[in-house]
């Protein structure tokens, strides 16, 4: 039994022996590298977000809208949150809107769009990381938002030059109108550090309009609905507390 017991402790001995010995680097196996999975890097769970961003809306035809936004965001949890925006801008014309007034007496009725204040659930599906070639990794997340709020439709009534009844008349001061509506989006989070991204996306603000309210006399013009689609491009960067 003692000879049994000395035969196996020096086969165990020779067997460690030979394992520290091996010039196989440890964590790796022939042709593959054995990575450890880390738990997930940046978290956003009960923080939140502010920033701001740069929007374009990019489906109108005659004029250009710039908005200047700031974000508010409250993640409740690394996928559900909520958010608050605020955009504020102007607009400019095209070179076709200058073009068909200055050579063909054209006049064109435009929505501009002032302002927005916007709100909705954010639903983040899915968190990554790219590696470039030069073996720096990149993480980001895609999310989607849904919600609704109030835009701001500014009319100057550039366009007028007589009344529904054929009689000159002054065209309405120019103000603005409020129109609630609602909205889809979708975007990427590109993560610098634990507290700082960069962001990009495109929604989609829908909200109808009365066609009224642009009327050059809105005495002899009835109420009728339209339907705006303002699709902006966002650009920015934020911040998590």
């Amino acid at each position: 039994m003692s000879l049994l017991l000395g035969i196996m402790t020096l086969a165990g001995n020779s067997a460690v022996a030979a394992t520290d010995s091996d010039d196989q680097p440890k964590g790796q196996f022939s042709g593959y590298d054995v990575r450890v999975i880390r738990p997930r890097f940046f978290t956003k769970a009960r923080r939140a977000e502010f920033g701001g961003q740069m929007s374009v809306v990019m489906n109108q035809t005659f004029i250009y809208t710039y908005l200047m936004t700031g974000i508010l965001n409250y993640h409740f949890t690394e996928s559900l949150g909520i958010e608050l925006d605020g955009s504020y801008g102007f607009s400019l014309d095209k070179e076709d809107k200058t073009l068909l007034k200055s050579s063909f007496n054209i006049s064109t009725q435009i929505q501009r769009t002032q302002y927005q204040f916007l709100g909705g659930l954010v639903w983040t599906p899915l968190y990554g990381k790219y590696q470039l070639a030069s073996g720096k990794l990149i993480y980001f997340d895609t999310f989607l938002i849904g919600g609704g709020g109030m835009t701001g439709v500014d009319y100057q009534y550039d366009h007028c030059s007589a009344s529904a009844t054929g009689q000159s008349v002054p065209p309405p001061a120019a103000n603005t109108k409020s129109y609630f509506g609602g909205i889809i989006g979708i975007g990427q989070r590109f993560f610098i550090d634990k507290n700082l991204s960069l962001r990009f996306e495109v929604r989609d603000n829908i909200f109808s309009v009365d066609e009224r309210d642009g009327s050059c006399d809105p005495d002899f013009t009835n109420s009728s609905s339209k339907m705006i689609n303002n699709v902006t491009m966002q650009v920015g960067a934020s911040r998590f507390l």
